[in-house]
């Protein structure tokens, strides 16, 4: 059995091999794993469980219900599957590397002094950080362990001493040291972090004697049980770093703006090329997986770029309709200039992460796709129009009907969120908040969101209109907004004016100009005469 959300309903379907089913998540009537394995086993009978792999909340929450159902949840002390796995892939063994003050805008040790504060007024002078975004952000330093995310497996933990009038830190990084360069070791010291075998965070917190908060929605099971004293645990669903980061400093939201424009270079190059290759050269040999690569070297050859935030959706016609879709080479559709072609995608940059969804048609679309598209931009534009109280209590979830109302009044919908907070040179999923009601964190200045409404016809196209916005102030900053850094044009040929208003027109055509001027220069620099030419034609003015 295989229980997902709605971005992968249509995927799961496709690809699940034969003899595995299809379970569907937050779908009312549904049963959750839980509940299936409740009705599937007998009492006294044993669920087994990894306990590296299930935090701790969850581990209490499934054990307390099936206690209730004289079920018990118990944890493994070795993955029964990792010890079948005869081809498993080693554990990543890429080299970190610091990321210089000049692009992160505040040193590590000023981020430390800042958690500090919060984990004294927590009550504890330890923090135990396990989310490796977060270990990243607080160091200061990336790595290659995950593909698209510069991350590195570790656990740090943390120690203050509150004694004096300042607070003194020091830490310990657990981590195979095989991966750690002599600069990297140096900076750490510098820093007042050691480093010990990443096996080994099990002994050192079983032998903490002070008081440790710790994330219970992130630490694993087995790490919580390793403290001899729980009464020592300040555990808390809020992870102290994560509201930390997710608040941007000045440099960061720069860096944001300027990798944004040359992300929309490589984006804007791409089209530019395809829609020459299918409508001038009559090219009949671009997939979606070709296609895709063809971007990727676009990107790769931008300055500051360090990868891809995400493996590019490049989705032709109905593949669209699969929100997280993936081409593969051997079984991608041929791009083409008769149907809806719905692009996300994203990059990875020392200044910036950059996540942009453009939806276009190379050829004629049908009223359908433009009654569709036009319904999203709307949805799109006013989201990023709305402006609201700077009263600390607003959240994306009391303004995301704003990007679904146009789509409402046909009787359409998109499953899922509308927005998702974005990390710098770190994970393009980013928490605590985003624009839907499960992430009910208010917004404040300098946080960095998504906006991507969309709609999904099964068997027939995609559409999805994404842009990055900064969360900036407004009327004397009585008042939030949003400043969108993402520059793209939309798709001039997939509108349908009359569901426009003239203030509606006047908003797309003063994007259009800002990104026609911003893009330009990098484009003549670029000397790509197609894309200079596909540039003026997607942003010349469009008449009321």
């Amino acid at each position: 059995l295989c229980w997902t959300d709605s971005r992968y309903f249509i995927q799961c379907e496709k690809q699940l091999e034969s003899g595995w089913q299809m379970r569907k998540m937050r779908v009312e009537g549904e049963q959750t794993w839980f509940e299936w394995v409740a009705a599937n086993l007998k009492k006294g009978e044993v669920c087994a469980y990894d306990p590296l792999l299930v935090t701790i909340d969850t581990a209490e929450a499934r054990g307390k219900y099936f206690a209730e159902k004289d079920i018990e949840f118990k944890p493994l002390k070795e993955n029964l599957v990792g010890k079948i796995w005869a081809e498993r892939p080693p554990i990543p063994q890429s080299k970190l590397f610091i990321l210089e003050d000049s692009y992160a805008g505040e040193s590590a040790k000023d981020k430390l002094t800042r958690i500090g504060k919060d984990v004294k007024a927590a009550g504890a002078q330890n923090y135990l950080v396990t989310d490796l975004c977060e270990i990243a952000w607080t160091l200061n330093l990336r790595a290659k362990d995950a593909e698209c995310t510069p991350l590195f497996i570790s656990y740090l933990l943390l120690s203050f001493d509150f004694s004096g009038d300042a607070i003194n830190s020091s830490g310990t990084l657990f981590i195979h040291e095989e991966k750690v360069p002599e600069d990297v070791r140096a900076y750490l010291k510098g820093i007042n972090v050691q480093i010990k075998p990443y096996d080994s965070v099990q002994d050192a917190v079983a032998q903490l004697e002070t008081k440790t908060y710790l994330v219970t929605t992130s630490v694993n099971s087995a790490v919580y049980q390793a403290f001899k004293n729980k009464d020592m645990i300040v555990g808390s669903t809020k992870s102290i770093i994560e509201y930390l980061l997710g608040v941007k400093n000045a440099r960061e939201l720069q860096g944001f703006r300027d990798c944004h424009v040359r992300d929309g270079v490589a984006v804007v190059r791409y089209f530019a090329w395809l829609d020459h290759a299918l409508n001038v050269e009559g090219r009949t040999d671009i997939t979606e997986y070709s296609g895709a690569l063809k971007l990727d070297s676009l990107r790769y050859e931008q300055k500051l770029n360090k990868g891809l935030s995400f493996w590019a959706i490049s989705s032709i016609g109905s593949n669209g309709a699969i929100v997280h879709y993936k081409p593969e080479e051997k079984t991608a559709a041929t791009i083409n200039n008769k149907e809806v072609y719905l692009l996300d995608s994203g990059g990875q940059y020392l200044d910036g992460t950059t996540d942009t969804t453009r939806t276009t048609h190379f050829g004629t679309a049908t009223a359908e796709e433009k009654d569709a598209y036009t319904r999203v931009l709307l949805g799109n534009l006013d989201l990023e129009r709305v402006i609201f109280p700077n009263n600390g209590t607003i959240h994306g979830g009391d303004i995301e009907t704003l990007a679904r109302r146009h789509l409402w009044a046909k009787g359409m919908d998109y499953g899922h969120s509308t927005g998702h907070g974005v990390g710098y040179f770190l994970n393009v999923h980013e928490g605590p908040h985003g624009v839907s009601k499960r992430w009910p964190v208010p917004f404040v200045e300098g946080m960095v969101v998504t906006n991507e409404p969309g709609y999904y016809k099964t068997g027939g196209f995609g559409i999805r209109i994404e842009n990055v916005l900064i969360i900036e102030k407004r009327m004397n900053g009585g008042f939030l907004g949003f400043e969108n850094v993402t520059m793209v044009p939309y798709e001039r040929e997939l509108l349908d004016l009359s569901l426009m208003t003239k203030a509606d027109i006047d908003f797309v055509n003063a994007y259009h100009e800002q990104v026609y001027k911003t893009l330009l220069p990098v484009l003549e620099e670029q000397g790509d005469k197609i894309a200079i030419e596909y540039l003026k034609k997607k942003t010349a003015k469009i008449a009321c």
